[in-house]
């Protein structure tokens, strides 16, 4: 990528309209050649940008989504476990709704469990 310009020098309309009344023919074209120029710089600066928005969308879309592990591994991080043997503490869910959905479900899965258990003996 080409180095990024720190500082870019703009004209207000005011200045643009005073120089070209008064302004020789050589002067304006030397200002609408400047301006070309400035214009194919920020033209290519655009495209390259756009480029790097392109592969960094890609490489998010490619990933599975919620995968923390899979988007580590596209950065080069190591995705080794944690060396003091905690586990990050899940934040509390306080949504009435989104708990009620979580004990139904989880009843529901205790329910099938044990109807599999059930079954595991009843075979027996």
């Amino acid at each position: 990528m080409s180095p990024r310009i720190a500082k870019r020098r703009r004209r207000s309309k005011g200045q643009l309209t005073a120089t070209a009344g008064t302004g020789s023919p050589t002067t304006l074209l030397a200002q609408v050649s400047e301006l070309v120029s400035e214009n194919q710089a920020l033209v290519r600066e655009n495209k390259e940008l756009q480029t790097i928005i392109a592969r960094v969308t890609q490489v998010v879309s490619s990933s599975p989504r919620g995968s923390r592990r899979s988007l580590q591994e596209t950065a080069g991080r190591p995705t080794a476990p944690r060396g003091n043997g905690h586990r990050r503490q899940r934040r509390r869910i306080t949504d009435p709704a989104t708990l009620e959905r979580r004990r139904a479900a989880l009843a529901k899965a205790r329910q099938v469990l044990a109807e599999k258990r059930a079954a595991g003996k009843a075979a027996e």
